[in-house]
C-alpha cells in the first residue's frame, strides 16, 4: 500500500511538472531597443497570415482567413480597397513598381489586382489546394506560387501563361521566394526539403536537406549571399548561396517558426509561436490563450548567433509572412490575434 502511494505521488508530481513546463514556465525574455512597437491595425476580423509593404512603403496589403484582403494606407490607417475572395487569401505580394497586388487563395487560384482601382486584372490557374505563398520576381515580369498540390508554378505576368511547373516535391509547398537578382527561386515543402530552381533554365539545380521538420519560411539577404530558412523544428538555418552549405543554426525559445525576414545582411527577425503542445491543444479546442507572456518573435545577430531582442506584444502567434520596408526602418507583423503591427527599427 505504501509503495502504491509513493508511485501515485511520483506520478502526480510528474504530471504537475509537465503541466507547469507546458503552461506556466515563462520563456527567457531578452529586452532590447532595436525594435519598438509603432502602431497596431485592426482591419481584420480573423487570423492574419501575411502582410507586405508596397515599394513606396506607404500602402500595405494583408490577407488571411477574412474573405476580403485589405489594401490600406500605413500612414492614415485607411483601408483603400477590399479585395473580395470567396474563401480568403493567406498569401499576398506587391510587384516591384507597386501597381499590382497578387493574392493566393484557399481556392487554389492566384489573382492579380490593380492597386489604383482595386479591380481584378487576371486569375492565374494551374494549382490546386491552398496557395500558401506568392512572390513576384524582382523585375515584376514573373510570379511564382506554391500550394497544397505539391507543385511550384511560375507564370508570365503580362500574358498570364504558365512559364514553368516544378513537381519534384512530394508534399505541400509552403514558401516560394525569388533571390534578389531573380535568377533563382527557392521553394520549401512538407517533405522537409528546400529546392533551388534556375529560373532561366527552368530546372532544379539543388536540393537542400537540413531541417528535421517542415521549413515553413524563407528569405534571401538583400545582397543575395545568404538564405534563411525556418520552421517546425524550432530553428533558423542560414545557408551560403554560393555553395548552398549550412553556415549558422539559430535556436531560441520558439516552438515553431512561421516567418523570417532579413534586417540588413547580418540580422534576422524570426516569428512564430512559443506554445508547447499542451498549450496548442487547449487553444485549439477551448480557446486557451496561455498564462505566460508569449515570445512571438526573436531578433538575431547571425554571425554571433546571439539573441538581441524578443518581441512579446502580440497576444497570439505570428502568421506566415512578416515584411520589412524598403528602407529597413519599418517591420510589419501579421498575427492570429487578428492584428497587424508595425515596428520601427533602430
Amino acid at each position: 500500500m505504501k509503495k502504491r502511494n509513493i508511485v501515485l505521488l511520483l506520478s502526480l508530481f510528474v504530471i504537475l511538472y509537465f503541466v507547469y513546463s507546458q503552461l506556466f514556465n515563462q520563456p527567457k525574455l531578452v529586452e532590447g531597443n532595436f525594435i519598438k512597437l509603432k502602431e497596431t491595425f485592426y482591419h481584420h476580423s480573423g487570423d492574419v497570415w501575411e502582410v507586405k509593404f508596397a515599394p513606396n512603403d506607404t500602402l500595405m496589403v494583408s490577407g488571411g482567413i477574412d474573405k476580403n484582403t485589405k489594401i490600406w494606407n500605413r500612414i492614415t490607417g485607411e483601408v483603400v480597397h477590399n479585395l473580395p475572395h470567396e474563401t480568403g487569401s493567406p498569401s499576398v505580394d506587391f510587384n516591384s513598381n507597386g501597381n499590382l497586388v497578387a493574392t493566393g487563395a484557399y481556392d487554389g487560384k492566384v489573382r492579380l489586382w490593380n492597386v489604383k482601382s482595386g479591380k481584378l486584372v487576371k486569375v492565374l490557374e494551374g494549382n490546386e489546394g491552398v496557395i500558401w505563398s506568392v512572390n513576384f520576381s524582382p523585375n515584376g515580369e514573373l510570379i511564382a506560387a506554391g500550394s497544397d498540390d505539391d507543385k511550384v508554378t511560375i507564370w508570365d505576368v503580362n500574358t498570364g501563361r504558365i512559364r514553368n511547373e516544378f513537381k519534384e516535391a512530394t508534399h505541400n509547398i509552403w514558401e516560394v521566394v525569388f533571390n534578389p537578382t531573380g535568377n533563382y527561386l527557392a521553394a520549401s515543402g512538407s517533405d522537409n526539403a528546400i529546392r533551388i530552381y534556375d529560373v532561366q533554365l527552368g530546372k532544379l539545380i539543388k536540393t537542400i536537406v537540413g531541417h528535421s521538420m517542415v521549413p515553413l519560411a524563407m528569405a534571401f539577404s538583400p545582397n543575395g549571399k545568404l538564405l534563411a530558412s525556418a520552421g517546425d523544428d524550432k530553428s533558423i538555418k542560414i545557408w551560403d548561396t554560393k555553395t548552398w552549405k549550412l553556415v549558422h543554426t539559430l535556436k531560441g525559445e520558439n516552438e515553431a517558426i512561421h516567418s523570417v525576414v532579413f534586417i540588413g545582411n547580418d540580422m534576422v527577425l524570426a516569428g512564430g509561436t512559443d506554445k508547447k503542445p499542451l498549450g496548442e491543444l487547449l487553444e485549439y479546442h477551448f480557446g486557451f490563450t496561455g498564462f505566460t507572456k508569449p515570445i512571438v518573435a526573436t531578433l538575431w545577430d547571425i554571425s554571433k548567433e546571439t539573441i538581441l531582442q524578443t518581441i512579446t506584444e502580440h497576444t497570439d502567434d505570428i502568421g506566415l509572412g512578416m515584411d520589412i520596408s524598403s528602407d529597413n526602418k519599418l517591420i510589419a507583423t501579421p498575427s492570429k490575434d487578428k492584428t497587424v503591427k508595425t515596428w520601427s527599427f533602430n
